[in-house]
Protein backbone atom coordinates (compact mmCIF):
# COMPACT_ATOMS: atom_id res chain seq x y z
CA UNK A 1 0.00 0.00 0.00
CA UNK A 2 1.73 3.56 -1.16
CA UNK A 3 1.66 6.23 1.38
CA UNK A 4 -0.59 8.03 -0.78
CA UNK A 5 -3.31 5.43 -0.02
CA UNK A 6 -2.71 4.69 3.39
CA UNK A 7 -2.60 8.87 3.94
CA UNK A 8 -6.24 8.90 2.19
CA UNK A 9 -7.66 5.85 3.86
CA UNK A 10 -6.69 7.66 7.18
CA UNK A 11 -8.03 10.40 6.24
CA UNK A 12 -11.55 8.85 5.75
CA UNK A 13 -11.59 7.15 8.69
CA UNK A 14 -10.91 10.37 11.14
CA UNK A 15 -13.26 12.01 9.21
CA UNK A 16 -16.20 9.47 10.46
CA UNK A 17 -14.46 8.40 13.77
CA UNK A 18 -14.52 12.58 14.69
CA UNK A 19 -18.06 12.62 13.61
CA UNK A 20 -18.91 9.80 15.41
CA UNK A 21 -16.98 11.32 18.47
CA UNK A 22 -19.10 14.31 18.07
CA UNK A 23 -22.62 12.55 17.94
CA UNK A 24 -21.34 10.20 20.72
CA UNK A 25 -20.16 13.14 23.04
CA UNK A 26 -23.95 14.64 22.67
CA UNK A 27 -25.51 11.41 23.92
CA UNK A 28 -23.28 10.99 26.30
CA UNK A 29 -23.71 15.16 27.71
CA UNK A 30 -27.57 14.36 27.11
CA UNK A 31 -27.47 10.95 29.13
CA UNK A 32 -25.85 12.74 31.98
CA UNK A 33 -28.08 15.50 31.71
CA UNK A 34 -31.10 13.24 32.05
CA UNK A 35 -29.41 11.29 34.51
CA UNK A 36 -32.14 11.34 37.97
CA UNK A 37 -29.93 12.37 41.47
CA UNK A 38 -29.52 9.94 44.21
CA UNK A 39 -32.26 12.57 46.20
CA UNK A 40 -34.83 12.46 43.00
CA UNK A 41 -34.08 8.48 42.81
CA UNK A 42 -35.19 8.08 46.95
CA UNK A 43 -38.44 10.73 45.82
CA UNK A 44 -39.13 8.04 43.17
CA UNK A 45 -39.06 5.07 45.67
CA UNK A 46 -36.48 3.67 42.86
CA UNK A 47 -39.41 1.97 40.75
CA UNK A 48 -37.59 3.90 37.72
CA UNK A 49 -34.38 1.94 38.35
CA UNK A 50 -35.56 -1.01 39.59
CA UNK A 51 -38.13 -1.47 36.67
CA UNK A 52 -37.02 0.72 33.55
CA UNK A 53 -39.69 1.11 30.58
CA UNK A 54 -39.09 -1.77 28.04
CA UNK A 55 -40.76 -2.89 25.05
CA UNK A 56 -43.21 -5.90 25.17
CA UNK A 57 -41.81 -9.05 23.20
CA UNK A 58 -45.20 -10.86 22.31
CA UNK A 59 -45.16 -13.67 19.64
CA UNK A 60 -48.36 -12.20 18.16
CA UNK A 61 -46.50 -9.01 17.45
CA UNK A 62 -43.10 -10.05 16.72
CA UNK A 63 -43.30 -12.99 14.73
CA UNK A 64 -45.68 -11.07 11.57
CA UNK A 65 -43.56 -8.45 11.52
CA UNK A 66 -40.41 -10.20 11.73
CA UNK A 67 -41.54 -12.89 8.80
CA UNK A 68 -43.32 -9.20 7.01
CA UNK A 69 -38.89 -8.13 7.02
CA UNK A 70 -38.20 -11.77 6.02
CA UNK A 71 -40.77 -11.90 3.15
CA UNK A 72 -39.90 -8.52 1.61
CA UNK A 73 -36.22 -9.44 1.65
CA UNK A 74 -37.06 -12.63 0.11
CA UNK A 75 -38.72 -11.49 -2.43
CA UNK A 76 -36.34 -8.35 -3.30
CA UNK A 77 -33.66 -10.86 -3.34
CA UNK A 78 -35.45 -13.31 -5.88
CA UNK A 79 -36.22 -10.20 -8.07
CA UNK A 80 -33.88 -9.78 -10.86
CA UNK A 81 -32.93 -5.65 -12.23
CA UNK A 82 -33.26 -5.12 -16.25
CA UNK A 83 -30.01 -3.35 -17.30
CA UNK A 84 -29.58 -1.72 -20.38
CA UNK A 85 -26.64 -0.88 -22.17
CA UNK A 86 -24.65 2.12 -21.67
CA UNK A 87 -23.17 3.97 -24.85
CA UNK A 88 -20.03 5.89 -24.07
CA UNK A 89 -21.33 9.06 -24.40
CA UNK A 90 -23.38 8.11 -21.38
CA UNK A 91 -27.20 8.11 -21.04
CA UNK A 92 -29.79 10.44 -22.18
CA UNK A 93 -30.08 13.54 -19.24
CA UNK A 94 -33.18 14.36 -20.79
CA UNK A 95 -34.40 10.86 -19.28
CA UNK A 96 -33.93 12.12 -15.57
CA UNK A 97 -37.09 14.39 -14.77
CA UNK A 98 -36.94 16.35 -11.86
CA UNK A 99 -33.99 19.34 -12.69
CA UNK A 100 -32.33 18.79 -8.92
CA UNK A 101 -31.64 15.54 -9.57
CA UNK A 102 -30.58 16.42 -12.82
CA UNK A 103 -28.25 19.18 -11.41
CA UNK A 104 -26.35 16.50 -9.44
CA UNK A 105 -25.11 14.71 -12.62
CA UNK A 106 -21.11 14.94 -12.72
CA UNK A 107 -20.91 14.13 -9.02
CA UNK A 108 -18.40 10.84 -8.97
CA UNK A 109 -16.51 11.67 -5.49
CA UNK A 110 -15.41 8.12 -5.19
CA UNK A 111 -13.81 9.10 -1.57
CA UNK A 112 -17.31 10.27 -0.41
CA UNK A 113 -18.58 6.63 -1.79
CA UNK A 114 -16.20 4.90 0.86
CA UNK A 115 -16.99 7.48 3.62
CA UNK A 116 -20.72 6.51 3.20
CA UNK A 117 -20.40 3.27 4.21
CA UNK A 118 -18.48 4.02 7.35
CA UNK A 119 -21.16 6.61 8.49
CA UNK A 120 -23.79 4.45 7.92
CA UNK A 121 -21.95 1.87 9.93
CA UNK A 122 -22.25 4.78 12.88
CA UNK A 123 -26.08 4.68 12.02
CA UNK A 124 -26.65 1.51 12.59
CA UNK A 125 -25.39 1.07 15.76
CA UNK A 126 -26.21 4.38 17.22
CA UNK A 127 -29.77 3.50 18.47
CA UNK A 128 -28.46 0.30 20.29
CA UNK A 129 -25.63 2.69 21.50
CA UNK A 130 -28.47 5.16 22.86
CA UNK A 131 -30.76 2.70 24.26
CA UNK A 132 -27.47 0.97 26.41
CA UNK A 133 -26.22 4.73 28.13
CA UNK A 134 -29.76 5.74 29.09
CA UNK A 135 -30.88 2.13 30.90
CA UNK A 136 -29.67 1.59 34.25
CA UNK A 137 -26.74 0.09 35.22
CA UNK A 138 -27.97 -3.33 36.28
CA UNK A 139 -30.71 -3.75 33.01
CA UNK A 140 -28.40 -2.38 30.50
CA UNK A 141 -27.76 -5.78 28.75
CA UNK A 142 -31.00 -6.65 28.73
CA UNK A 143 -32.65 -3.55 28.28
CA UNK A 144 -30.69 -3.60 24.95
CA UNK A 145 -31.32 -7.18 24.23
CA UNK A 146 -34.70 -6.60 24.12
CA UNK A 147 -34.77 -3.39 21.78
CA UNK A 148 -32.59 -4.80 19.44
CA UNK A 149 -35.28 -7.27 18.72
CA UNK A 150 -37.20 -4.57 17.77
CA UNK A 151 -34.80 -2.96 15.93
CA UNK A 152 -33.98 -5.47 13.44
CA UNK A 153 -37.75 -6.48 12.98
CA UNK A 154 -37.69 -2.47 11.63
CA UNK A 155 -34.41 -2.82 9.73
CA UNK A 156 -35.72 -5.85 7.86
CA UNK A 157 -38.91 -4.34 7.26
CA UNK A 158 -37.37 -1.08 5.48
CA UNK A 159 -34.64 -3.02 3.91
CA UNK A 160 -36.79 -5.49 2.46
CA UNK A 161 -39.12 -2.68 1.45
CA UNK A 162 -36.35 -1.04 -0.32
CA UNK A 163 -35.14 -3.82 -2.09
CA UNK A 164 -38.05 -4.99 -3.70
CA UNK A 165 -38.84 -0.99 -4.91
CA UNK A 166 -34.62 -1.02 -6.28
CA UNK A 167 -35.46 -4.32 -8.43
CA UNK A 168 -38.97 -2.95 -9.44
CA UNK A 169 -37.74 0.84 -10.41
CA UNK A 170 -34.58 -0.30 -12.09
CA UNK A 171 -33.39 3.33 -11.99
CA UNK A 172 -30.01 4.01 -13.64
CA UNK A 173 -27.62 5.34 -11.39
CA UNK A 174 -26.42 9.80 -12.31
CA UNK A 175 -22.58 7.77 -13.02
CA UNK A 176 -24.58 5.95 -16.11
CA UNK A 177 -25.00 9.10 -17.52
CA UNK A 178 -21.56 10.68 -17.54
CA UNK A 179 -19.49 9.98 -20.92
CA UNK A 180 -17.06 6.64 -20.22
CA UNK A 181 -13.97 9.01 -19.94
CA UNK A 182 -15.54 10.87 -16.97
CA UNK A 183 -16.87 8.05 -15.07
CA UNK A 184 -14.25 6.59 -11.69
CA UNK A 185 -12.72 3.51 -12.93
CA UNK A 186 -13.50 2.22 -9.51
CA UNK A 187 -15.77 -1.63 -9.94
CA UNK A 188 -18.46 0.02 -8.44
CA UNK A 189 -18.71 2.51 -11.13
CA UNK A 190 -19.39 -0.69 -13.61
CA UNK A 191 -22.12 0.65 -15.75
CA UNK A 192 -22.23 -3.05 -16.71
CA UNK A 193 -23.77 -4.58 -13.98
CA UNK A 194 -27.34 -4.87 -12.23
CA UNK A 195 -26.47 -3.04 -9.51
CA UNK A 196 -26.06 0.42 -11.57
CA UNK A 197 -29.85 0.26 -12.33
CA UNK A 198 -30.74 0.25 -8.81
CA UNK A 199 -30.80 3.87 -8.16
CA UNK A 200 -34.09 4.17 -6.69
CA UNK A 201 -34.74 4.19 -3.37
CA UNK A 202 -30.88 4.35 -1.70
CA UNK A 203 -30.50 1.45 0.93
CA UNK A 204 -27.99 3.82 2.51
CA UNK A 205 -30.51 6.70 3.19
CA UNK A 206 -33.21 4.19 4.54
CA UNK A 207 -30.39 2.37 6.77
CA UNK A 208 -29.03 5.41 8.37
CA UNK A 209 -32.51 6.88 8.88
CA UNK A 210 -34.53 3.95 10.37
CA UNK A 211 -31.50 4.03 12.84
CA UNK A 212 -32.17 7.85 13.98
CA UNK A 213 -35.81 7.48 13.80
CA UNK A 214 -35.71 4.41 15.76
CA UNK A 215 -33.02 6.15 18.52
CA UNK A 216 -35.73 9.23 18.78
CA UNK A 217 -38.70 6.71 19.27
CA UNK A 218 -37.57 4.32 21.49
CA UNK A 219 -36.34 7.11 23.54
CA UNK A 220 -39.72 8.85 23.60
CA UNK A 221 -41.35 5.84 24.72
CA UNK A 222 -38.71 4.56 27.19
CA UNK A 223 -38.11 8.03 29.00
CA UNK A 224 -41.62 9.78 29.11
CA UNK A 225 -40.46 11.85 32.19
CA UNK A 226 -37.03 13.43 29.69
CA UNK A 227 -36.98 16.75 29.33
CA UNK A 228 -36.42 18.53 25.75
CA UNK A 229 -32.56 18.09 25.89
CA UNK A 230 -32.98 14.80 25.79
CA UNK A 231 -35.47 14.46 23.27
CA UNK A 232 -34.10 16.73 20.74
CA UNK A 233 -30.54 15.87 21.67
CA UNK A 234 -30.81 12.15 20.82
CA UNK A 235 -32.53 12.42 17.22
CA UNK A 236 -30.12 15.60 16.56
CA UNK A 237 -26.91 13.24 17.23
CA UNK A 238 -28.96 10.36 14.81
CA UNK A 239 -29.63 13.11 12.05
CA UNK A 240 -26.30 14.33 11.97
CA UNK A 241 -24.92 10.40 10.79
CA UNK A 242 -28.21 9.91 8.34
CA UNK A 243 -27.78 13.75 6.73
CA UNK A 244 -23.78 12.80 6.43
CA UNK A 245 -24.95 9.34 4.97
CA UNK A 246 -27.10 10.79 2.38
CA UNK A 247 -25.03 14.28 1.45
CA UNK A 248 -22.14 11.71 0.44
CA UNK A 249 -24.09 9.25 -1.18
CA UNK A 250 -25.05 11.94 -3.69
CA UNK A 251 -22.01 13.65 -3.80
CA UNK A 252 -20.02 10.08 -4.78
CA UNK A 253 -22.39 10.28 -7.97
CA UNK A 254 -24.66 6.61 -6.30
CA UNK A 255 -27.98 8.88 -6.36
CA UNK A 256 -29.95 11.18 -7.19
CA UNK A 257 -31.22 13.60 -4.48
CA UNK A 258 -35.11 12.02 -4.91
CA UNK A 259 -33.65 8.45 -4.15
CA UNK A 260 -32.20 9.30 -1.00
CA UNK A 261 -35.24 11.35 0.04
CA UNK A 262 -37.30 8.24 -0.73
CA UNK A 263 -35.46 5.95 0.98
CA UNK A 264 -34.81 8.51 4.21
CA UNK A 265 -38.79 8.08 4.14
CA UNK A 266 -39.00 4.47 4.44
CA UNK A 267 -36.24 4.45 7.04
CA UNK A 268 -37.89 7.25 8.72
CA UNK A 269 -41.31 5.13 8.66
CA UNK A 270 -40.12 2.11 10.00
CA UNK A 271 -38.04 3.32 12.57
CA UNK A 272 -41.06 5.03 13.95
CA UNK A 273 -44.01 2.65 13.38
CA UNK A 274 -42.32 -0.62 14.25
CA UNK A 275 -41.63 0.50 17.94
CA UNK A 276 -44.97 2.16 18.38
CA UNK A 277 -46.57 -0.87 17.50
CA UNK A 278 -45.20 -2.98 20.89
CA UNK A 279 -46.09 -2.02 24.17
CA UNK A 280 -43.52 0.33 26.66
CA UNK A 281 -44.04 -1.13 29.74
CA UNK A 282 -42.92 0.38 33.08
CA UNK A 283 -42.97 0.12 36.96
CA UNK A 284 -45.51 -3.19 37.89
CA UNK A 285 -46.02 -3.85 34.07
CA UNK A 286 -48.17 -1.02 33.36
CA UNK A 287 -47.77 0.54 30.00
CA UNK A 288 -45.90 3.80 29.48
CA UNK A 289 -48.03 6.86 28.13
CA UNK A 290 -47.46 7.31 24.68
CA UNK A 291 -45.54 10.72 23.87
CA UNK A 292 -47.35 13.96 23.83
CA UNK A 293 -47.41 16.11 20.46
CA UNK A 294 -44.92 18.54 22.56
CA UNK A 295 -42.47 15.81 22.86
CA UNK A 296 -43.13 14.77 19.36
CA UNK A 297 -42.34 18.19 17.56
CA UNK A 298 -39.18 18.62 20.12
CA UNK A 299 -38.11 15.09 18.52
CA UNK A 300 -38.50 16.42 15.07
CA UNK A 301 -36.90 19.37 15.38
CA UNK A 302 -34.01 17.96 16.90
CA UNK A 303 -33.72 15.34 14.12
CA UNK A 304 -34.16 18.02 11.68
CA UNK A 305 -31.75 20.19 12.58
CA UNK A 306 -29.32 16.83 13.29
CA UNK A 307 -30.31 16.31 9.25
CA UNK A 308 -29.36 20.23 8.17
CA UNK A 309 -25.95 19.53 10.28
CA UNK A 310 -24.78 16.11 8.72
CA UNK A 311 -25.13 17.45 4.86
CA UNK A 312 -23.39 20.63 5.60
CA UNK A 313 -20.54 18.90 7.68
CA UNK A 314 -20.44 16.28 4.83
CA UNK A 315 -20.36 19.43 1.98
CA UNK A 316 -17.44 20.84 4.32
CA UNK A 317 -15.28 17.89 3.79
CA UNK A 318 -15.68 17.56 0.14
Amino acid sequence: MSERVFERRASRIGAVLRSAALCMAVTCAVAGRAAPSPAEAAASGGDAAATPTRPELRWLTDAPLLGAGVSLLAVGGAMSTATRFVPPTGLDRGQVHWSFDRAQIGNHDTRANDQSDYTLSAATAYPLAVAFAFQPSGTRASGTLRRSAVYTEAVLIAEGICSVIKKSAGRPRPYTYLPVGQRPGDPGYDVTKSDAFQSMPSGHSTGAFCGAAFAMTDNLLSRPQAGWLERAGVPFAGGVLAGMTVAMRVEAGKHFPSDVIVGGSIGTACGVAVPLVHHYLGAHGRRAPLPSGRAWGQAAVGLFAGVGTGILIAQASH
